[in-house]
């Protein structure tokens, strides 16, 4: 059995995003399951917003087992993710790694000035780990990982082979438009079930668990 929701009408500071982020800050990560936090935690403070205030890690519920019976289960799902950045008046928009376009896409949102919450699969970042893609550098990209000490940059061979969805973040520009919860919540369900097929594409080989 897969909880699907696992967050909780929690009280939180409700702040509003800067329009535009400010230098992005290198979250460092101590614990298996919390590269969801941090990747968020970035893209907070960023867009001058406190994870600690926001309540992110007990909002994303990443300290409850996806699957009940496996201890190895806990981390951040898509459907949080979503649910948790539109509560926090963000808009997310959604790409098909496995398209060609898909990267230059990723580029065109990152010169625009915003971020991108990637969730990737490679071995080195601890199979399946959540990362942020803060400026398009050429045609690669940068990238935040709170496994490592610095930055660090990409190509598009990374999109096409590691990059399993990516989330491109952007403060709502209508607040009174903007999706509500369960929306959002059920709008990741679908990229979660999606993002499925590729993982499996991509980490065949890998023994990849959730959430790292």
């Amino acid at each position: 059995m897969i909880v699907l929701t696992r967050t909780y009408g929690i009280v939180h500071a409700d702040a509003l995003p800067s329009a535009l982020p400010g230098t992005p800050v290198l979250e460092k990560q101590t614990e298996s399951f919390t590269c969801g936090v941090h990747a968020l935690g970035t893209v907070y403070r960023a867009y001058g917003l406190d994870p600690e205030s926001e309540r992110i890690r007990w909002r994303l519920g990443v300290d409850t087992k996806a699957v009940f019976w496996k201890q190895d289960t806990t981390g951040a799902l898509h459907p949080d993710m979503y649910m948790v950045l539109t509560q926090d008046y963000f808009e997310i928009g959604s790409l098909d790694m496995s398209d060609a376009a898909s990267w230059p896409s990723l580029l065109d949102h990152l010169e625009s000035g915003h971020l991108a919450v990637l969730l990737i699969a490679r071995r080195e970042n601890g199979n399946l780990h959540w990362v942020v893609a803060t400026e398009a550098v050429g045609e690669r990209v940068r990238v935040y990982d709170s496994l490592f000490e610095e930055p660090y940059l990409e190509d598009e061979g990374f999109g096409s082979e590691h990059v399993v969805s990516a989330m491109l973040v952007r403060p709502t520009a209508d607040r009174a438009q903007a999706m509500s919860s369960f929306a959002a919540h059920r709008e990741g369900s679908s990229v979660l079930l999606a993002a499925g097929k590729r993982i499996r594409a991509l980490v065949a080989d890998t023994d990849a668990t959730p959430g790292g």
